[in-house]
């Protein structure tokens, strides 16, 4: 089979799978479309036929996609971006519409939400779509068009996906006031390890998003979810904490937080990744610019030598 002639065989009927892949709804795409029932039927079989298989497992009430519907809705997403793409481009005009974003923990408050701020003015007709997805999830995400760009800390090698290295973070050990630990200038690590600490969730990876080593046993008192809301937990005095320099810095020149002196974490790879063929896209660039100008500048500490 010809891919290509099989592309421009399905290409007219393109806009209709994709709005029956997307409701799996007969009734629903043919209210949206204003054509009947039965002609969107039509032209699915017609897809269907061309191909050669099957795309919808098909029961009395819905169409359900079925793992060649899945991948095809995938292209046709890619597709649809990129002509609406192309075709700003054409005009001239500026970018505007949906702008999908993902990103993690303090990435999103410390770096990506004050550079999408930035972008939004300096393009008033983006309306940025903020969410919060693992590596892995983002990165089917943007394989099936649904987002735009991801920002997150697991480099990806999936094929048509662009994945940029914005730098690192730097991480330490922190504690609040109240807690037994504050202030003291010498604190080995068997001591360290007597205190519970505030754990962040298990990464793609299967290690903890914090960083800390997964050689070295801890007590855990208390899980939290997102690694922002371990600031809070460590204002709190109640538990030690794994913490960016780049968030504690503030709270620590202001009394509130209490760096830790065991060196044990290491630094944390920042990546964005987006779809190869938005490598160009201006708007896409923009941001990873800015977001990587702001991880250049974030506060860092520097480790003690041994």
């Amino acid at each position: 089979m010809d891919p290509s002639k099989k592309a421009s065989e399905i290409w007219q009927w393109l806009p209709v799978f994709k709005v029956v892949a997307e409701t799996q709804h007969l009734p629903t795409a043919a209210r949206q479309l204003h054509v009947s029932a039965s002609a969107i039927s039509r032209t699915i079989r017609l897809v269907e036929e061309a191909l050669g298989q099957e795309l919808f497992v098909r029961s009395s009430r819905r169409l359900i996609l079925n793992a060649a519907g899945e991948r095809l809705l995938a292209a046709t997403r890619r597709s649809a971006n990129s002509l609406e793409q192309g075709l700003r481009e054409v005009f001239d005009q500026s970018f505007s519409g949906p702008f999908r974003v993902s990103s993690l923990g303090v990435l999103t408050d410390g770096f990506v939400l004050p550079s999408l701020l930035e972008l939004q003015a300096e393009h008033p007709g983006l309306v940025p779509h903020m969410t919060t997805r693992l590596a892995s999830e983002a990165n089917q995400s943007l394989v099936s068009g649904l987002l735009e760009i991801a920002f997150y800390y697991d480099a990806t090698t999936l094929p048509g996906i662009r994945c940029e290295s914005l730098g690192e973070l730097t991480n330490s050990i922190y504690c609040g006031r109240g807690h037994a630990l504050f202030g003291k200038r010498r604190v080995e690590t068997q001591e360290l390890l007597e205190h519970p600490f505030s754990v962040a969730a298990i990464g793609d990876k299967g290690t903890p998003m914090d960083s800390w080593p997964v050689d070295l046993p801890r007590k855990v008192g208390f899980q939290i979810l997102m690694l922002s809301t371990n600031l809070q937990v460590s204002l709190s005095g109640s538990f030690v904490t794994v913490l960016p320099d780049a968030v504690a810095a503030p709270h620590a020149e202001a009394d509130e937080l209490w760096r830790l002196a065991p060196d044990l974490i290491p630094n944390t790879q920042v990546y964005a990744a987006f779809r190869e063929d938005d490598k160009n896209q201006a708007v896409t660039q923009t941001l990873v610019s800015k977001v990587r100008e702001r991880i250049q500048r974030a506060p860092a500490r520097r480790r003690r030598k041994a």
